[in-house]
Parts: structure tokens; sequence; C-alpha cells
């Protein structure tokens, strides 16, 4: 298991078997285990979880940078909330199309809960 500081840092303290996601999808994958390592090329060889046959190497550099790898399994809802919608939409990684629904559906959370307060309010009045 690994430390939250290692998770937070994208430290490659232990790579044997360690879990990262690609924040890019990568041969249509983004999760992915470390099955090789070459330290002595600095290459790390990766498989997607869901198609062990699909593989990738990486660089070691690569592998460290919070830009393109987060350690770990990620949700895609996490790894959007890393960057702002604009930041998505300038680099491509979301459409014109998502970007519009995930403000309408920020918009339709905000008015429930101001709703709810309000409910919440009344009962307290009575």
């Amino acid at each position: 298991m690994i430390s939250k500081y290692d998770e937070q840092y994208n430290r490659i303290s232990k790579l044997d078997k360690s879990k990262w996601t690609s924040l890019k999808k990568l041969n249509g994958w983004s999760h992915y285990e470390v099955i090789n390592i070459d330290k002595k090329h600095n290459n790390i060889e990766l498989f997607a979880v869901c198609e062990k046959e699909k593989r990738v190497v990486v660089k070691k550099e690569d592998l460290k940078n919070k830009n393109l790898w987060l350690r770990g399994w990620k949700h895609k809802s996490i790894i959007d909330n890393n960057s702002s919608l604009i930041d998505q939409l300038a680099k491509g990684s979301i459409s014109r199309k998502q970007a519009v629904r995930e403000v309408r559906q920020k918009a339709r959370r905000k008015a429930e809960q101001r709703m709810l307060d309000i409910d919440n309010e009344k009962k307290e009045l009575f």
C-alpha cells in the first residue's frame, strides 16, 4: 500500500505492480499497472487493466509528471476536477457539448441545494 505522501507527490518509491491512471487515454484505456521496470534505461512497461494485451512503455520522468499520470486508479470525475473546464476545453480533453452539460449539471445541483436550504429554514421556523 502506498502512503498519502507518495500519492500526493507522485513518488515512485514502490513501482513494482503499482497502479496508475493516465490523464489521456492510451490505446483506449486510462487505468494501467506496472509489469516491467527497466532501470538501465529508466523505462517502465505498463499494461491496461481491462485489456492485458495492451501495453505501454513510458519514461520514469513521464510517470512522475502529474499532468500525464496520477498514482493509483482514479475515477474520471476526480481527474476532471484537477483542471478547470476551460483548461479541459483548451487541451481538447472534452468537447464543447460535454462542457455545456457539465455547467448545466453544476447549476442544477446548486439550485437543488438552494431549494433544500430554503425548505430546511421553513421547517425550523415552524
